[in-house]
């Protein structure tokens, strides 16, 4: 509940100001498909945490969204993999959220790794960079940082669900082939979805309580 109120939070703050999620993030650019929103990515070393917005060609997809936000956190900075002095640190990908033209969320969605590349982190690590990842106030858009950090709480355990189908899927896939080819294969892109009603959820949730 407490998670739901600041995410609801976040959104009145941004409609107040005229404004939505996926608005305030690409603000007055061209929104073009596979650039970065921002530029540079939102990005908060303190917390190892890293985020941005974007979207892909959808043209093979089985589910339609406006953009989606990559959620990264830097598990060498975590401790969740060995330092390697060989390879420059790299943030790992936990779990993208699916974003519809209004601002408001409408999936998790999980990617092979070509897609944001980085370490592959299994499900135990990607349990500790989900519920480690955070943005300060003074990095990227407040409101987004809440919004996001508050939907993850919100739907933690849906999204470890969703990893542990990340999984079943990679096992499926792995033994039918080498895991390198599969990583690297550009025909399999998104792994697993699952679109939610926020709104829903959120009701449900005070009729509960």
């Amino acid at each position: 509940m407490r998670a739901a109120t600041r995410l609801v939070g976040s959104l009145h703050n941004l409609q107040q100001q005229g404004s939505q999620v996926v608005h305030r993030i690409v603000g007055d650019a061209v929104f073009s498909e596979w650039d970065h929103y921002p530029d540079n990515d939102v990005r908060d070393d303190a917390r190892a945490s890293q985020y941005y917005f974007h979207a892909h060609a959808s043209k093979k997809r089985p589910f339609k969204e406006h953009g989606h936000f990559h959620i990264f956190v830097h598990p060498d900075a975590l401790g969740l993999t060995r330092k390697n002095p060989k390879y420059a640190p790299a943030p790992a990908h936990i779990v993208a959220v699916s974003m519809d033209a209004q601002g408001l969320p409408i999936g998790f969605f999980t990617t092979n790794r070509w897609v944001t590349k980085g370490p592959w982190l299994d499900y135990a690590a990607c349990e500790k960079g989900l519920s480690a990842f955070a943005i300060g106030s003074r990095r990227g858009d407040p409101n987004v940082n809440v919004f996001l950090r508050s939907l993850l709480t919100l739907y933690h355990g849906h999204i470890l669900l969703l990893l542990q189908q990340r999984d079943a899927v990679m096992q499926r896939l792995c033994a039918q082939r080498d895991r390198r080819s599969v990583f690297a294969d550009a025909s399999i892109e998104a792994l697993c979805y699952l679109p939610i009603d926020l709104l829903d959820d959120i009701a449900g949730l005070e009729g509960a309580a």
